[in-house]
């Protein structure tokens, strides 16, 4: 995986070019299928409470992730008739933006086992973050940013919380994005393009704060519309 040019954030990767355009609209189509499964799903009912504890220098800032949000607890079937669970945040973090999370292998959807995981594998075998004889615990992360007011909503500053991973591997697959990552005064902005993976480890993963900014939409399209789709995983 090439490093990026941002060498003043250690131990941020960047890949513009780790998925093609054909592979990225195979894992939009089947994002958005499961999205609206999870909709139909959480059909309005009464969400529980979660706090996602963040660092004290994210919650002293402007324009940061609330440290309580609501979730339901969704269970799925897949296509071979395998069951699957994760929570589901129809709004997490601001207006526009729904997040699925699904916490060990057992319950990743079928795509993301299938499609994902082998490939992702590799590569952190290849950067040294795992040895091949290591058995990995995958999290998978599902960012679902919706039009809203004629914008496409956007992600408030963030530390991922511990649970999520040692590492946060980033995949846009649908639209391009603008990503800041930032500590104290110092903040690298970098262009995500359709197909980008974009790895946290180390100090950028645990001591910086990152996060995606609200785009204009595309001409036409309907309000609370999903515009773009990011996969984000994890392992322990």
């Amino acid at each position: 995986m090439p490093r990026h040019r941002f060498d003043h954030v250690p131990g941020l990767f960047f890949d513009p070019q780790y998925r093609t355009a054909e592979q990225c609209s195979h894992l939009v189509r089947r994002s958005l299928e499961l999205y609206d499964r999870l909709e139909s799903a959480t059909g309005g009912g009464p969400l529980e409470q979660a706090h996602i504890p963040q660092p004290a220098y994210v919650r002293s800032e402007k324009h940061n992730l609330p440290s309580e949000e609501h979730f339901a607890r969704v269970a799925l079937t897949e296509s071979n008739g395998r069951g699957i669970r994760c929570e589901y945040f129809p709004r997490y973090g601001e207006d526009g933006h729904a997040l699925a999370y699904f916490q060990r292998n057992a319950n990743l959807p079928d795509f993301a086992a299938d499609d994902l995981v082998p490939g992702v594998r590799e590569l952190v075998e290849r950067e040294g973050f795992a040895p091949p004889d290591q058995e990995l615990t995958w999290k998978l992360t599902m960012n679902f940013y919706k039009r809203v007011g004629g914008r496409i909503a956007g992600f408030p500053f963030h530390v991922d919380i511990p649970a999520n991973g040692v590492v946060t591997m980033i995949l846009n697959v649908h639209r391009e994005a603008l990503f800041q990552i930032a500590k104290g005064d110092v903040r690298a902005d970098i262009v995500l393009p359709v197909g980008a993976l974009l790895l946290l480890s180390g100090e950028s993963r645990y001591e910086w704060k990152h996060r995606v900014l609200p785009t204009d939409a595309p001409a036409g399209g309907s309000d609370h519309a999903v515009e773009r789709v990011s996969l984000v995983l994890g392992f322990q």
